[in-house]
């Protein structure tokens, strides 16, 4: 169980790395974290634990803790209170194996599901999906499309049969032989179904791979309906 949190918190960190790199922030990668020695974009961490063994003091003198400073702890095994932190989110590790077999392999015959999926390749589409992605004008700058030619990186776009654009999306990042699944979205689709057109994007793109992700909450729960293994929590700090 270890060592598939390990795959998929240093998949997390490398995707965090590639957003933070095509902003100009390159990060640091050693055997215990992730770190970024200036402030990241908007949902991104400063720092992301890649062993059980990182200590506070590890992160917290490598990243700038002061106000909005972030952490996570892909173990849960960190206490920073006592640095002024706190618990933002406590969520939990997802797996699919490859086995599973998600619903809509094909064309999904339900209401408000994509029935075509394409990846993105071009700045203006890559800004259209944000734009369905987030409501919040200020995120469309977030992904930048330097991002698309980053190796492993594939962003996805599902589209319904009589509805133009993007009504599904999600992001995958490929690293050590597995898909890291986030940024799932569906405009008419709850969060069990969202997992469950991701997940199947993302077979067809990899068949054969197994798939990660994280989430909290009724997330956890939803993906676990779609056919998620819960690996263990992890814990998002913020100064």
């Amino acid at each position: 169980m270890t060592d598939r949190i390990a795959l998929a918190a240093r998949n997390n960190a490398l995707w965090c790395d590639a957003v933070c790199r095509t902003h100009g922030l390159p990060g640091v990668l050693d055997e215990l974290a992730w770190t970024s020695p200036r402030r990241t974009p908007p949902y991104y961490p400063d720092a992301v634990t890649v062993s059980p063994d990182a200590g506070e003091y590890d992160l917290l003198t490598r990243i700038d803790p002061g106000d909005g400073a972030s952490v996570k702890d892909s173990w849960s095994r960190l206490d920073l209170s006592t640095e002024d932190f706190a618990r933002l989110v406590v969520g939990e590790w997802l797996w699919w194996a490859p086995s599973h077999t998600a619903a809509g392999q094909g064309p999904t015959g339900e209401a408000g599901g994509p029935t075509s999926w394409r990846p993105i390749t071009t700045a203006g589409d890559l800004a259209s999906w944000t734009r369905a992605w987030s409501s919040d004008p200020d995120d469309v700058g977030l992904f930048r499309p330097a991002l698309l030619d980053h190796p492993g990186v594939h962003v996805l776009a599902g589209s319904g049969p009589d509805v133009g654009g993007c009504t599904a999306g999600c992001i995958v990042n490929v690293t050590d032989g597995i898909g890291g699944l986030s940024n799932t979205f569906a405009a008419d689709g709850d969060e069990e179904q969202t997992w469950r057109w991701a997940v199947a994007a993302a077979q067809r793109l990899l068949p054969g791979l197994p798939l990660v992700g994280w989430d909290a909450g009724s997330g956890v729960e939803a993906a676990v309906a779609a056919g998620a293994e819960r690996l263990g929590p992890l814990t998002v700090w913020i100064s």
